[in-house]
């Protein structure tokens, strides 16, 4: 398993680093140049097409899957699919392989119809059909997805993940009343028990659209009745309707028992964190959200860079130029390898001098005044 996920990353690095400089390694010709076909011309039409090619599936026999899977991780799903013509005898896992990661990306995720269809011999599965549930709700919405429940591309019965994706889909586009209809036909006229994703499907819609009280309640009924182990998914979901509700004490409590480990299997992620900070910073307790915010760097869970962005201006304005500044430098030495692009922005929001470093010299206030802050600015 371990082998597996390292040769995952390195295929995931040498296949970005040949896109970027459109290298021909030795690579290609392992795996089957001749099978890629133009860029210019249509998906399907590239992988419909004869291919004749030294097969893959000897050369990497164990890890086929993890070679097809590493070029759609970076959005190759062409070379993928064409990658794909050159196994031997695929399986499900094969072809999931190619379609499960295109649906990170709303754009790659409509690719999914097309490439089905090009391999249309592959056999498919149960995770084939909620993939395919996934990319029609994305591009599509639940609706152009229901037909799967009558007719699964697999040919299997409708499955948990299937009820799951247009459940999770209802609930995004604020229908909740039709995915409470789909939740009773999966359990009583299907007879399939909801697991810990399912719940969370409808804790996360009463985070954003219910009472604190609420989903309090569908945590109960997860871990009571249904004998489910609520994880990090719920209870962000929990801070999250805490914090909409301005109980930021009550948010930072469960935060607390979280990175206490109060609950078994259950440690804050970079959700946690950005919700957190993020509450506070809602409620300008700015230290404390300051110290939740190293506390998050010190276990390497970045928050996102909206909140970010919220905690350096809040600090500046509340006269804690210093600590702002100290935000942006802390954030680029931990992870230099993620501070480009938009993140460069927080150096020119912290005030951070041209040469980038902080100026040791100053103490906060030194260098400005408090001016009125709300959550909003």
């Amino acid at each position: 398993m371990m082998l597996d996920k390292v040769l995952l990353l390195v295929l995931v690095v040498l296949v970005g680093l040949q896109s970027l400089w459109g290298c021909s390694w030795s690579l290609w010709s392992l795996w089957g140049r001749s099978c890629l076909a133009s860029p210019s011309s249509p998906l399907a039409a590239r992988v419909a097409s004869p291919i004749s090619t030294r097969p893959l599936a000897p050369l990497l026999p164990s890890h086929t899957v993890a070679a097809l899977s590493a070029h759609s991780y970076v959005g190759l799903p062409d070379r993928a699919s064409a990658l794909l013509c050159t196994v031997a005898s695929p399986t499900a896992a094969h072809l999931n392989a190619v379609l499960g990661p295109l649906l990170r990306r709303r754009r790659l995720a409509g690719l999914v119809p097309s490439i089905l269809a090009a391999h249309a011999s592959v056999p498919r599965d149960a995770s084939t059909d909620s993939i395919l549930a996934k990319s029609l709700c994305l591009t599509s919405g639940a609706d152009s997805a229901l037909h799967l429940l009558r007719e699964p591309s697999s040919g299997a019965p409708p499955s948990l993940q299937l009820f799951t994706a247009l459940i999770d889909s209802f609930y995004k586009q604020r229908l909740p009343h039709r995915a409470e209809e789909l939740w009773r036909a999966m359990v009583q006229d299907h007879g399939i028990a909801p697991d810990a994703a399912a719940y969370n499907s409808r804790i996360t819609y009463k985070s954003a659209n219910g009472t604190v009280d609420e989903v309090r309640e569908l945590i109960r009924v997860m871990r009571e009745e249904a004998g489910l182990a609520p994880d990090v998914v719920s209870y962000n979901a929990l801070v999250r309707a805490m914090a909409r509700h301005r109980r930021v004490d009550e948010a930072v409590e469960v935060y607390r028992g979280m990175e206490a480990g109060e609950v078994e299997g259950v440690a804050p992620n970079c959700a946690t964190y950005t919700c957190v900070v993020g509450a506070l910073c809602g409620a300008e307790r700015w230290s404390e959200a300051e110290d939740v915010f190293y506390e998050g760097v010190k276990r390497r869970k970045v928050i996102d860079l909206g909140t970010v962005r919220l905690l350096v201006l809040g600090l500046k304005g509340a006269g804690k130029g210093r600590a702002a500044r100290r935000v942006v430098v802390g954030l680029r030495k931990k992870f230099p390898e993620q501070f480009d692009g938009p993140w460069r922005e927080l150096e020119e929001a912290a005030g951070l001098p041209a040469s980038g470093k902080e100026d040791d010299g100053e103490e906060d206030g030194a260098d400005e005044q408090p001016v009125p802050t709300t959550a909003a600015a």
